[in-house]
């Protein structure tokens, strides 16, 4: 990513390529000898350095690339071939297809990193498969499920991500244009464009103005927008097992790292907030690309100068997290023990209302008797529910407790949670074998 967006000479290096695919495109056609694109192709050199003071002095970087690599061809002995650098092509129709082939670059780096993320997901999720905890949701205690599934959850939402980007590069990121100043081939044959493009490994969009039309490059950066958001509720969901009332996880910390300047106990899960953290960049990123999308008429240039930070900053964000929550997986400090104890002891079994209740009703208890029987139930802090269904008659009028309706051993299979979550849990992970360990 450093060597694609921060070195100048690496910009210029797609412009001149998308330059030399017309030529071969020209050549081809007959418009120009063989030689003569041999002679560019060959001599036709980048100095960052003149470029700079060129448009220093025209306020014009495509003009100053033009004139320094026509200054190298005469520096070579290929002077009398400069003229054809450039002939026939407007700034856009060398830079948007150079910048398209930049950003399928980044795409594909970015890609290798989610897909790490993704196997490292994989193999942690295989790990802990069997591994009891208690879900919660609006940060109440929920029902039993296991660690794994809740990795197996993240693993597809980046996998979708992984789907989406491959996508980007078959379609956003597969089209350039070559048409002229105002997209309307005047003076150029589409033919050269769509043999140019080809020798790009890009196709020819259907109609456009000066530039490629930004609706590709808003898709491109929500696309990275949403990988980013997923990898923050992977990191959240992370932080609240972190808690220290929760304990069910921990970052993975260096020996001798600390978590605060004044608390020598805390144990602050830097990375993952820093993985929450970084998002709501990509998403403002996200924001500017929609606002590029409406350049009137033939162009202006107020996205040119918005392009040249989101575009690499919002890739570099994005390949750097994947990388980062890779880690943080791979590393990922688990608890079984603590989540045992969460499920077991710390939700006084609270999980298992919907069991008991559903088997009072299928015993001929009606359906509100038994919600508000185990609601008040459940709402006892001085006994786990087990213990509050067994003594806790149904209502003022009926003396039965749910043991005597029930019978000990059918209450005590409303408590077993892993023979609850067992068949969904094998579904889930029906058809996986063991994953390789990176």
């Amino acid at each position: 990513m450093q060597r694609l967006w921060g070195d100048p000479q690496t910009k210029f290096q797609f412009w001149l390529k998308v330059e030399l695919a017309m030529l071969r495109a020209r050549q081809l056609s007959g418009q120009i000898t063989e030689d003569a694109y041999n002679a560019i192709a060959a001599n036709a050199k980048i100095d960052v350095a003149r470029i700079d003071q060129l448009e220093a002095e025209y306020r014009h970087d495509m003009i100053a690339f033009v004139v320094a690599v026509q200054e190298s061809l005469t520096a070579a002995g290929a002077g009398q071939y400069k003229e054809e650098l450039h002939k026939l092509l407007t700034s856009y129709d060398t830079e948007d297809p150079a910048m398209i082939l930049m950003l399928r670059r980044a795409v594909e780096l970015v890609l290798t990193e989610l897909e790490l993320l993704s196997d490292a997901l994989c193999v942690k999720a295989y790990e802990h498969r069997e591994t009891l905890m208690i879900a919660r949701t609006h940060g109440q205690f929920a029902e039993p499920t296991t660690f794994g599934q809740v990795l197996l959850v993240h693993y597809y939402e980046i996998d979708r991500s992984l789907g989406r980007l491959r996508h980007l590069l078959e379609t956003e990121l597969a089209e350039g244009k070559m048409s002229g100043a105002v997209g309307s081939y005047a003076g150029l044959d589409p033919k050269l464009e769509a043999a140019a493009l080809k020798e790009l490994g890009l196709k020819p969009a259907k109609a456009e103005t000066q530039i490629l039309q930004r609706d590709r490059h808003a898709t491109v950066l929500n696309t990275l927008a949403v990988a980013a958001g997923s990898i923050e509720r992977l990191a959240r969901t992370f932080w609240e097992m972190m808690r220290s009332d929760t304990q069910e996880l921990q970052e993975p910390r260096g020996a001798k790292q600390r978590g605060s300047s004044a608390m020598a106990h805390k144990r602050n899960p830097i990375l993952t907030e820093q993985l929450m953290g970084l998002p709501r960049l990509l998403r403002g990123y996200a924001h500017a690309a929609m606002e590029n999308i409406a350049t009137p008429e033939g162009r202006d240039i107020s996205q040119s100068s918005v392009e040249r930070h989101i575009f690499p900053d919002a890739t570099s964000l994005l390949h750097y997290m994947a990388a980062r929550a890779t880690a943080l997986v791979a590393r990922l400090v688990v608890y079984p023990e603590r989540m045992a104890y969460n499920l077991n002891t710390a939700s006084r079994g609270v999980w298992a209302s919907q069991l008991v209740r559903t088997a009072l009703m299928e015993a001929g208890v009606d359906y509100n008797a038994a919600y508000d029987y185990l609601q008040q139930a459940s709402f006892r802090t001085d006994l786990t529910l087990k213990q509050a269904v067994s003594e806790m008659p149904l209502s003022r009028v009926d003396p039965q407790t749910a043991l005597s309706v029930l019978g000990q051993e059918r209450l005590d299979q409303c408590f077993d949670a892993w023979a609850y979550v067992q068949p969904g849990i094998k579904h889930l992970f029906s058809g996986w074998l063991k994953p390789e360990v990176a």
